[in-house]
């Protein structure tokens, strides 16, 4: 038996996985236990785990129990791997990143996408601290897939920029992101990417011990605090795993701690799951319920954000979610395992305007299933599946833009690896049949010919993986994608006040169809890794909300009601999206480590004329992270900068408005954000971490200060309608303290 511990706290190390060569002979429990049936003298094993560095060397059976301790770093120097249902755990053949429970203690955000702004390719759209969503090489809203443990969410987070993705970051396991069109293992509408929050409400395997792990935290910029929890164990035959969140916060300063008004919060989050597991798979339910309410900015220094709500708007969330999930690992020579999962969400949302109002009430009903069979003959492993999904959305208020529909999508799918020798090929194909059905057909002076509009595509991949001398590899991949036009796209008709505008569907659009390459080049060595990919993507009707303009007057179209807000319609064009990313990270000694990471993204539209640059695309990006560790000390400091943004498409001539906004009877009025250049920033944080060693608390603990924006340093946010106005926040001290038993 071996005995795994921490090398500075001498705490047991739990989930450490023992290979020998690619085999996974076992994992740690709880008590960082393990036990590793060896033939012969002795065999070479590897031990690995996030946020420690490999230890390799020879296993010699003998009578009594061995104690190996792990040196922990900052640095993940094993390979980066993803979960999918149709090839289980393994490596993409596309730009990859994993972030881990650690990071996430570091940047213990109130969504999803703020938790992921410091991976390459990776930026976010935000509203407010709880209105941001990912943006993944410019993409963002329903062309980025995200998941929690591989299933839809549910949520409408994808039809507007004020609505929040509902997934609490803090009690997640980790978040793997994907960067470029991963349809083929994950479904459609992933032109950008897909985002999968891995929290096993499931249990996949039985542990031999009850785990706890608690943690508290507190941050400055917000007055935020908060608390999360989450426990695993075993009843009998039964495995089950809680989980819960509560944080709340005020208004978030910006620099020289001017405060954002109406971006206060309170969130909630509690998840339950039970299965029996076993050596040949799975069987379990879980439910979770997800409760938010917060604001969305309408003021900055007693200006009125351009197009806002007077007095602001309140957004109450929830969520409720039951998920099935099974998995049977067969004997049989050509079939591995048959996996059934799904879910079901009921979703409610409101709007409150000023004096408490309801302006708009959203309802949403869904449901998703997926059934894969994983095959396997030699050197050849795939899939073959099929997945369904359902929703139905409804919208009521006094004047709102949303209207009520039911979409159905259907897929079927195959997918295929070999792998020989140093070479592995993937390739698949998918067929999606979608179908958007409006329950509201009332026609409009600007929205005409409502209908049922259905949407068929076939989209694949190939891709090749080799591995190369001296701990190099090269990746390459080739997929085509597809995303049929939204709800919101296709019928809305009037008003969203949150996002400042009057937006007016096209019922008669065409389907997204993209077609994207890859290529990767990675190297790991004993005291490093780095990657860099380059990229490439050709997008036919892509489609984009762009401000109307009066052909007569030239002026901006106004709403036919108020004659306040712009009138926002989607238009259909060519586009082509390019970029490259890169990461770097070194470790010349056990204490030093060093991360420089970047990202160069590009979008412009094809045909006519002249080429425009397309709206709304995030800015190239270099971050810095150094790491010094003694003991159970980390001291770190993070340079990040932010260039530039001056690629925007000409603007129109709009009545005289200009990007330097003028302040008319109290409101901000000028050209709309996405024609306006966004100046750059250079950012410094730091980091102090504390892992405080067994015998000095009963409790392993980990205390980690950290600072955002130590210079409180004044920025804007080139994917923001209102950064004309508002910055970005100021300086931000954050406390996290992590308990584990």
């Amino acid at each position: 038996m071996l005995l795994v511990r921490d090398a500075d706290t001498q705490a047991p190390v739990r989930d450490v996985v023992v290979r020998a060569g690619d085999r996974v002979l076992a994992r740690t429990d709880s008590l960082g236990r393990v036990t590793v049936r060896v033939v012969g003298a002795g065999t070479e094993v590897t031990l690995q785990r996030l946020g420690y560095a490999p230890w390799r060397g020879r296993i010699v059976p003998a009578p009594a129990s061995r104690a190996i301790r792990l040196t922990p770093v900052r640095l993940e120097l094993a390979a980066v791997e993803v979960r999918s249902r149709a090839l289980g755990r393994g490596s993409a053949l596309q730009a990859t990143s994993v972030v881990g429970a650690e990071q996430l203690a570091e940047r213990l955000a109130p969504s999803i996408a703020a938790a992921l702004v410091d991976e390459p390719g990776v930026s976010a759209r935000s509203n407010g601290p709880m209105a941001t969503q990912p943006v993944i090489r410019g993409l963002t809203g329903d062309r980025v897939l995200v998941l929690e443990d591989g299933m839809r969410t549910g949520d409408i987070a994808t039809t507007a920029p004020d609505h929040a993705v509902t997934i609490e970051p803090a009690t997640a396991e980790r978040i793997e992101v994907i960067r470029g069109p991963g349809g083929l293992l994950y479904g459609s509408n992933t032109l950008g990417g897909v985002v999968n929050v891995i929290r096993d409400d499931i249990p996949r395997r039985r542990p031999s011990q009850t785990s706890l792990a608690m943690s508290t935290f507190g941050e400055s910029v917000n007055r935020g605090i908060g608390v999360s929890g989450r426990a695993r164990g075993a009843m009998g035959a039964l495995t089950w795993a809680v989980d819960g969140t509560g944080r709340q916060a005020g208004d978030t300063r910006g620099p020289n701690a001017v405060a954002l008004p109406f971006t206060d919060l309170e969130g909630m989050d509690v998840g339950a799951g039970l299965s029996v597991a076993g050596s040949r798979g799975h069987a379990g339910v879980a439910a979770r319920e997800y409760r938010s309410y917060y604001g969305v900015p309408s003021s900055f220094g007693g200006v009125t954000l351009p197009g806002a709500h007077d007095g602001g708007v309140y957004v109450d969330a929830r969520r409720t979610q039951l998920r099935w999930d099974a998995e049977w690992r067969t004997d049989d020579a050509r079939i591995e395992a048959i996996s059934v999962g799904g879910n079901a969400v009921r979703f409610e949302q409101s709007e409150f305007e000023q004096g408490g109002i309801v302006g708009t009430r959203f309802g949403q009903l869904a449901a998703s299933g997926e059934a894969v069979m994983r095959l396997r003959a030699g050197e050849h492993r795939g899939a073959i599946g099929s997945f369904v999904q359902w929703r139905d959305l409804r919208a009521e208020g006094s004047f709102t833009g949303t209207r009520p529909a039911v979409q159905r999508t259907l897929a079927l799918f195959a997918v295929d690896e070999y792998t020989r020798g140093s070479l592995t090929l993937l390739a698949g194909a998918r067929i999606d049949r979608s179908e958007t059905r409006p329950l509201d057909s009332t026609e409009t002076l600007l929205l005409r010919d409502v209908r049922t509009r259905a949407f068929t595509a076939v989209t694949g991949a190939f891709g090749a993986r080799v591995q190369l001398p001296a701990g190099f590899e090269f990746t390459t991949q080739i997929a085509r994608a597809f995303r049929p036009p939204s709800i919101e796209e296709l019928y809305s008709a009037g008003p969203h006040l949150a996002s400042y505008a009057y937006e007016i569907g096209d019922p008669s659009l065409e389907a997204e169809r993209g077609t994207g390459v890859d290529a990767l080049l990675s190297w790991r060595g004993g005291r490093g890794r780095a990657e860099v990919s380059a990229y490439g993507m050709r997008v036919d009707d892509y489609v984009a909300f762009e401000p109307q303009v009066d052909p007569v007057t030239g002026a901006p179209m106004r709403d036919p009601r108020l004659r306040r807000y712009v009138v926002y319609r989607p238009q259909q064009v060519d586009a082509l999206l390019w970029g490259v990313e890169g990461r770097a990270m070194f470790a010349p000694t056990p204490q030093w480590t060093f991360d420089l990471s970047g990202a160069l993204p590009r979008g412009a539209q094809r045909g006519g004329a002249t080429s425009q640059p397309l709206p709304a695309m995030p800015a190239a990006t270099l971050r810095l992270d150094v790491r010094h560790q003694r003991g159970p000390l980390t001291l770190g400091v993070i340079g990040d900068g932010r260039f530039a943004q001056r690629l925007v498409p000409d603007a129109p001539v709009l009545d005289g408005l200009a990007c330097t906004v003028q302040v008319v009877d109290g409101e901000a009025q000028g050209l709309p954000a996405e024609f306006c250049a966004t100046p750059g920033a250079m950012l410094m944080n730091a980091l102090v971490a504390w892992r405080l060693p067994a015998r000095a608390t009963r409790w392993p603990a980990t205390l980690t200060l950290t600072v955002d924006n130590l210079l409180d340093a004044e920025w804007r946010d080139p994917l923001w309608r209102a950064k004309q106005v508002a910055p970005q926040p100021g300086r931000n001290v954050r406390l996290v303290v992590q308990v584990e038993r």
